[in-house]
């Protein structure tokens, strides 16, 4: 059974107008103080309180645990890369950072038919960027060592991206960047979190020239999760190749040190914990 992370109301306008993500009195499970009763919120336990308003979907019992719980990033994938900027076959998609939800958006361009893919990392991606590869991206880039935006120019004829989703972390200047990423009348999607830095240099006038569509994206709904399921299910990818690393509960905090880059000689894309049965 996968859980959506988000609880909802389910009964004002917003959310049955379909957006319940957006819910004004929505929480997310592993934002609820374990002092809110029963007190088994998240899942850094070997038991999780299941409030009723919760949305659960069906999965395969036979799916190990850490393919099983790719149901969150791979959804973010597909509601981020296709389902906001509405992805057409054909399209050129160009996702910044190759984190697990980079990744997830290059399996979720794939999937919908894009005619490009490109990605952009660090030097120190190396590794994301060739299981970009593999899941399908047809281009890479290394930010540090090329120039992002020429070689963007170069591989889509000067024209420049239809789609560029923004999934890095509290870098800034990939906001800025994505404005000469993208073509003119295309859309930016914004989905990685800057903890609410400003974003210096950013000119406002080239998304009234280039009528640049930007959105933002928060969480997942169920299409997407629908659709990741699926994916999971049909195991027609190779998705045990993001998946990095096994800890203990116990042994929370070090798996979370070493997806943060906080653990020297060791680098995780996707971790799972493991509760004792």
């Amino acid at each position: 059974m996968a859980v959506e992370t988000m609880l909802s109301c389910h009964s004002c306008d917003t959310c049955l107008g379909g957006r319940y993500h957006l819910c004004a009195d929505r929480q997310i499970y592993s934002y609820i103080p374990l002092t809110n009763q029963p007190g088994l919120w998240g899942a850094y336990a070997q038991y999780m309180y299941l409030a009723p308003n919760t949305i659960v979907h069906r999965m395969d019992k036979s799916l190990p645990a850490e393919l099983a719980v790719m149901f969150n990033p791979l959804g973010a994938g597909f509601r981020w890369a296709v389902e906001i900027p509405q992805t057409q076959v054909g399209d050129t998609v160009v996702i910044l950072g190759p984190g697990q939800r980079g990744l997830a958006s290059v399996i979720a361009a794939r999937q919908a038919g894009a005619g490009k893919i490109i990605v952009t990392g660090m030097a120190a991606d190396a590794r994301k960027l060739d299981l970009a590869r593999t899941f399908g991206a047809h281009h890479t880039i290394d930010v540090q060592n090329e120039n992002a935006i020429e070689r963007i120019k170069e591989l889509t004829g000067g024209r420049g991206a239809d789609v560029v989703v923004e999934v890095t972390s509290y870098a800034t200047d990939p906001v800025r960047e994505a404005l000469s990423y993208v073509r003119a009348g295309g859309t930016i999607v914004l989905a990685g979190v800057k903890g609410f830095k400003p974003i210096p240099d950013f000119v406002s006038d080239l998304i009234v020239f280039k009528e640049i569509t930007i959105k933002g994206a928060i969480g997942v709904t169920s299409s997407g999760y629908r659709k990741a399921i699926d994916l999971i299910e049909a195991r027609s990818l190779p998705l045990e190749l993001m998946h990095t690393h096994d800890f203990a509960l116990e042994d929370a905090e070090l798996a979370i040190r070493t997806l943060a880059r906080q653990v020297d000689g060791d680098e995780s894309i996707h971790s799972c914990l493991i509760p004792p049965i």
